[in-house]
């Protein structure tokens, strides 16, 4: 009986639960009336505001964001439902009927239909709170497209295509080859044969650029990139054994090689031939045909690309140019301007994106200029096009910079090219290093808008052009003798002969074969020093620096120097030092560089940093990154006070305590408190440790790469993303506020053993990680869900442009997603692995797969309550994964289905989670 009673009492508030609701239809019908007006007129009001910054945001150039237009339109909706019913004619017959009793039925019926809706537009007003509504495009994508338009619709180049094509489908090609001269359009031509090929033909395209001097590491890197491979090992051989393990362990895949100047060991590199993998086919482009014969291309697919008809030409400058073309005044000049492109699509669209800015006297100007040039050779002709195109850029800033890319090395990076920059003060009016680096960008994006950049590898940030064009720009740096450079291989013999003139600005001394240096070179207007022989044990004279009083960049790349020469205390003005690959010893006159803003140590060999760049206070910018430094003294970090940027991944330190034997890693952290400009950091702290003192430093943080705790490798990082935590605390994590404020702006997060959190959503970040990418989390027993929306009023747009998410070891997960998710959560999700997480009975509920429309990569291992994949309302309900490539179930002890079907009672239906996962790896 007691039982029974038990039962019953438990079960009565729920009987009565629905009643109560159901009679409150009918008793406050004003009153839910009354509070659907108030919802709607406020909603309206804040439907107004959005409407207003969109229009703003429009009028700025800027692209809005598809869940503010999906959010908008359910206004819409919902409004146009609330209006319905508020105008229903119904509503004057609720009180009373024809035998004067109110129409207790209709009046039911209205009140709950008021109620609904007014409960959808509170929970529509809820989501609200956009932080921002639209978004810049890229101005590469702007540029690629404008040219892309234009050269896919001739007819040659269509052509060309279907035969290539056709020949990648010939089960007899395993080596295919394209070539023609420099500016023809090969690269463009892979690249548009790489799209169709992976959508059509093979489950792996990559593609790697080659160029005149080849580095293996970087085209190894490109095309593990592509493929997802971390290298464990650094020697090229070690690499290229794993990159080729990795090539034979897809079914199918095309390995395109991009302008190949001479015979390139595709062993060394990893690429296995057609013998060692049948599925594995290369695809290569060269100048000439004789280097695609001595790399082993088929005769029979082999194609010559040829230059465009005067009809092409003439069809490219115009799509180009677009607008400007159908004006009658511009119509013939353009037509002879495009004439004296003779054909090179890379002239054609360079000179025409150059051109369409400008009035007709412009036109006719470029046209004297082209003309001028007469029935020369080929090589003037592109020579004074391209130089028209760099006559035409706006500014000095941007002028200067493209020679600069032009004449230091092959493909500098941007952040490198930023302490160059910063170096020789090309940007005027800057104040920040981070205002300097927003310059430089913009004149990036600039130049690959005007085509005299081409887009480059996302990993390496490689400031990319094409050779002809770097050809010329590096023709502008030398013309006036003002840039002295040693071409590759250049030997001690025809060195010392060169006469380097007193009005030299910079010296570029770039892989060639320099035995030694000379005593002293005599430059007094020299701003740049640039030397990277290739001989580790070239030797530095003492006095090399003492006629270079007006140096404003040394760059000393890959040297042993056991000491730094004593003519340095020479370089008073020196503002940008790089001694990056060099193995280290004393370095203690660098603190006589008492102006230098910029010290770069990257990759550098060396125990101690020298107590004496405590005396550098200019010093804006510190790069220890990757290098082998272990100890830094007390109170260098701290004297360092004008320091904006401080980078210090992937070193192993042991912090030196003058007072004490014992390393104390703690001091040097605290220092940081005192860097009150401080914006970049990137810092690896090997053991996990409470750190409240780093909050206010934190805080202020723009650009953040921080690794704590012993489990995290620095390799892991994605480079592609400004904002990454690695995080293993040995503290709550809601004591760290400086944590905690740098997680809302996070774009990739790792996290393990971190204390506090059954909720990563709500508990750590309650504006939905709108900026987060990357997720992985392991080793939380504490977890639950992700996700938990059932406590709040409505749901939260979660994780907007999330990409990977990545769960190991969190054997009390029992759902990713608790309770329904805003349109727009995960919509960009990409990747989804879990592993060993023993309470996960599905991965994903059917409603949520259609949502998932970017979903191509499912990895499920070691989930031991495991019973289906996906879990579904209906048997007759269908399971479509549109973009779904990799799906790997691994040690699923439980696993039933793939996909079954529950059905949900009513009372269920409100709170069964949209996304559920258990730990994938597969």
């Amino acid at each position: 009986m007691d039982a029974i009673i038990s039962f019953v009492g438990s079960v009565v508030p729920y009987a009565f639960a629905p009643i109560r609701r159901e009679v409150g239809y009918l008793i406050l019908y004003e009153r839910n009336f009354t509070r659907l007006i108030g919802c709607v007129s406020n909603l309206q009001v804040v439907r107004e505001a959005i409407n207003h910054r969109v229009e703003a945001e429009r009028r700025n150039g800027k692209i809005i964001e598809v869940g503010v237009q999906n959010w908008l339109v359910e206004v819409n909706n919902v409004i146009e439902r609330a209006n319905q019913i508020l105008g229903d004619p119904r509503r004057r017959e609720v009180g009373c009927s024809g035998w004067s009793f109110p129409n207790l039925i209709l009046r039911h019926q209205l009140g709950k239909i008021a109620t609904k809706i007014a409960n959808d537009v509170a929970e529509v007003q809820g989501r609200s709170d956009f932080k921002e509504v639209g978004y810049l495009p890229a101005l590469d994508e702007i540029a690629s497209s404008s040219a892309a338009r234009g050269v896919e619709n001739l007819e040659t180049r269509e052509t060309f295509k279907e035969d290539i094509l056709k020949a990648l489908k010939d089960p007899k090609a395993c080596n295919i080859g394209v070539y023609g001269i420099g500016g023809v359009g090969k690269t463009f031509l892979v690249k548009e044969v790489a799209k169709i090929a992976k959508q059509q033909l093979f489950d792996e395209v990559v593609i790697a650029l080659v160029s005149k001097t080849p580095d293996i590491k970087e085209i190894q890197g490109v095309i593990a990139d592509m493929l997802g491979l971390t290298f464990g090992e650094e020697s090229i051989d070690g690499r290229a054994n794993r990159l080729k393990m990795r090539i034979k362990a897809e079914k199918s895949i095309l390995v395109i090689l991009d302008d190949i100047w001479q015979p390139l060991e595709l062993e060394k590199v990893g690429i296995p031939s057609n013998k060692e993998h049948i599925g594995c086919k290369l695809f290569m482009t060269s100048r000439t045909q004789d280097v695609l014969q001595n790399m082993s291309a088929q005769k029979d697919f082999t194609f010559r690309l040829e230059l465009l008809s005067d009809v092409e030409t003439r069809i490219l400058f115009q799509s180009t140019v677009e607008d400007v073309y159908n004006d009658i005044s511009f119509k013939d000049v353009a037509t002879q301007i495009a004439k004296q492109c003779a054909g090179l699509p890379l002239l054609i669209v360079t000179v025409a994106s150059g051109l369409k800015s400008k009035d007709i006297s412009a036109w006719k100007d470029a046209l004297s200029q082209l003309e001028s040039v007469g029935h020369k050779k080929m090589d003037d002709i592109v020579r004074s096009a391209l130089e028209l195109s760099y006559n035409w850029l706006a500014t000095n800033e941007i002028k200067a910079l493209f020679v600069l890319s032009a004449v230091l090395g092959d493909f500098p990076n941007e952040d490198y090219l930023l302490k160059v920059v910063m170096g020789l003060k090309i940007f005027k009016n800057i104040s920040t290093v981070d205002c300097a680096r927003n310059r430089l960008h913009t004149i990036i994006e600039s130049l690959k808008a005007s085509c005299l950049l081409l887009e480059g590898s996302k990993r390496s940030r490689r400031i990319q052009m094409h050779d002809l064009v770097r050809d010329v720009g590096i023709s502008i740096a030398c013309r006036n003798k003002d840039v002295y450079m040693l071409k590759p291989k250049t030997g001690l013999k025809e060195y010392l002969t060169m006469i380097f003139s007193k009005m030299c600005s910079q010296i570029i001394l770039s892989n060639c074969l320099l035995q030694e240096l000379p005593k002293k070179l005599d430059c007094p207007n020299l701003k740049l020093f640039y030397l990277d022989s290739g001989n580790r044990t070239l030797e530095i004279p003492d006095t090399l620096f003492d006629g270079m009083g007006s140096l404003k960049v040394l760059d000393l790349t890959r040297l042993n120097l056991s000491s730094l020469p004593t003519s340095f205390h020479s370089l008073t003005g020196l503002q940008t030092l790089c001694l990056d690959q060099c193995v280290l010893e004393n370095m203690d006159i660098v603190g006589d560089l008492k102006n230098l803003e910029v010290l770069s140590l990257w990759k550098s060999s060396m125990i101690k940093l020298p107590s004496k760049i405590r005396e550098m206070t200019q010093l804006r910018m510190l790069d220890l990154s990757n290098s082998g430094i272990e100890v830094i003294p007390p109170n260098i970090i701290s004297s360092l006070s004008n320091l904006e940027e401080l980078y210090m991944g992937n070193i192993s330190i042991k912090w030196e305590d003058e007072n004490s034997v014992e390393q104390n890693e703690n001091d040097i952290l605290a220092e940081l408190r005192q860097l009150y400009n401080l914006t970049t950091l990137e810092l690896q702290i090997h053991k996990a440790r409470p750190l409240p003192y780093l909050n206010p430093i934190f805080e202020k943080l723009q650009r953040y790469k921080i690794a704590i705790g012993d489990v995290w490798e620095w390799s892991d990082i994605n480079n592609t993303t400004l904002k990454t935590l690695m995080l293993k605390l040995d503290a709550n994590i809601h004591s760290e506020l400086g944590i905690k404020a740098l997680i809302k702006g996070v774009e990739n997060l790792y996290m393990d053993e971190v204390d506090g959190i059954q909720n990563v959503l709500y508990e750590i970040n309650e504006d939905g990680f709108p900026s987060l990418r990357h997720l992985h989390i392991q080793n939380n027993a504490k977890m639950k869900h992700i996700v938990d929306s059932m406590e709040r009023n409505q749901a939260l747009v979660s994780f907007p442009i999330l990409e990977t998410l990545s769960i190991n070891n969190l054997e009390n997960l029992e759902q990713i997603c608790h309770g329904p998710l805003a349109i727009n959560s995960f919509s960009k999700l990409s990747v989804i692995k879990v592993k060993n997480c023993a309470q996960l009975t599905y991965l994903l509920f059917l409603s949520m797969v259609n949502r998932l429309s970017n979903l191509s990569e499912i990895e499920v291992c070691q989930c031991n309550s495991m019973k289906n994949i996906v879990l579904g309302d209906l048997p007759d309900e269908k399971v479509e994964f549109r973009s779904l490539r990799s799906l790997t179930l691994q040690q699923l002890d439980t696993l039933d289905h793939f996909f079954s079907y529950e059905l949900m009672t009513s009372s269920i239906t409100s709170t069964r989670p949209f996304l559920s996962a258990q730990h994938s790896t597969g």
